[in-house]
Parts: C-alpha cells; structure tokens; sequence
C-alpha cells in the first residue's frame, strides 16, 4: 500500500475527505487536514480512532513506550531526508506538547499511533470543549525506514 491510498483511507473513514487539503504529498510521506462532518462528543474520539484503526488493520502502538518513540525517530528521519517541510518536533514529547496547545486554548484532542506495514500512522483529531463547531482531522502517513539510512 502507498501512503497516498492509506490516507484517503483514514480520511474517508473518519468522513472528513472532502475539502481536506494535502500539507505534505510526496512518495514518502502524507500530511493531511480536513474538516469531519460526522459529529462527536470529545470522549468519543479516542473510541473513533480505535474503531479507525481496527477497519483498516492498523496496529494501534502505545504513545508513551519505546516503540513509539523509535517509530516517530524514524518519521522524523524521513522528514528530514525526504520534505523542505520539518520543523524538529521532538517526537512524542513535541505531539504531546501540541496537544496540550489544542486544550489550554480549549480544544478537546486526542490522537493515535499506529503501524500498518512499513508505513507510520498518527491521527490527531479536535474540537472545541463546548461541543459547537467542526471536529478537525489531521492524518499522517509516512514510510519508515532505517534511523541508520
């Protein structure tokens, strides 16, 4: 499977495709935003993401163990080697760091990590607390590869 195809995949699923728009696009790695037009309460999003990545056979990996940790390593290698796109996000910690700006500006947010093949999936979805307004999907599909590559 491409990155491309998983990505429309996640963005279909989460029904948030249409209007979405590409951040990254290239042969090894995916970014990509949209709105969903299906409606959640903030404690139905990480079940969502759950039910997401059993559809699509992805296997869900733990945000804080090590392996999640040498996953995101390796995307931030593939960023580096791959995108003029990268800002040094310091892996789990700058995603946790990310998510703590959604919440103290009053987001609700939660994500995913998961593996699928040799690609790296994170999926990050968002609302504002008070439930009025779009649920915000942001999907990231990149190829892993070897930190010594």
């Amino acid at each position: 499977m491409e990155v491309m195809e998983v990505s429309r995949k996640i963005m279909d699923y989460l029904d948030a495709f249409k209007g979405s728009k590409p951040v990254v696009h290239n042969s090894e790695a995916m970014i990509i935003r949209g709105k969903s037009a299906t409606k959640l309460k903030p404690e139905e999003i990480v079940p969502k993401l759950e039910e997401l990545f059993k559809e699509l056979n992805i296997e869900k990996i733990e945000i804080n163990s090590e392996r999640a940790r040498i996953l995101t390593n390796q995307v931030d290698q593939t960023f580096r080697n791959t995108t003029e796109v990268f800002d040094e996000s310091n892996g789990i910690a700058g995603i946790e760091k990310l998510k703590h700006t959604f919440e103290i500006t009053g987001f609700e947010a939660d994500y995913l990590v998961g593996q699928l093949e040799d690609m790296a999936i994170y999926v990050v979805m968002w609302l504002d607390k008070s439930g009025f307004g779009p649920i915000f999907v942001e999907a990231m599909v990149v190829k892993l590869h070897s930190l010594d590559e």
